[in-house]
């Protein structure tokens, strides 16, 4: 038959044709490129959903959530800013250890089942 044809990984057309930029243009050209090629994989409709869903949630509910709770804390309460810092350092508390949660229920399973026993040990009521 003939030879086999081998396609290039996607990993492979970048080192080709890409070469490493270098300056203060790269901080804002590699964000811009990586987007790019994220949009050609999926689609550019999932891209800009994604986006925008991230940055209402995340971005604007987040900064308005702290506006309001900092004229509350401040004017009404009359909370000190130092311990105004100390509420916010407690309340953010189970974001950080989100991410260990998720580590610690992927890799120790008990019983076999890797989330399975965790949700029903913190449904339990004592």
């Amino acid at each position: 038959m003939g030879e086999d044809l081998r396609l290039p990984t996607h990993t492979e057309e970048v080192q080709e044709n890409e070469q490493p930029k270098k300056g203060i243009l790269s901080c804002v050209s590699t964000p811009v490129a990586w987007f790019k090629m994220l949009a050609n994989e999926l689609h550019w409709s999932f891209v800009y959903g994604v986006m925008v869903v991230y940055g209402i949630s995340q971005g604007l509910g987040g900064s308005l959530a702290k506006v309001g709770t900092e004229y509350y804390m401040k004017d009404v309460q009359k909370v000190q800013p130092s311990e105004a810092q100390i509420y916010s350092g407690i309340t953010s508390i189970p974001w950080i250890i989100k991410p260990l949660w998720g580590l610690l229920t992927d890799v120790v399973p008990i019983l076999g089942y890797h989330r399975r026993s965790y949700f029903v040990f913190a449904g339990k009521h004592v």
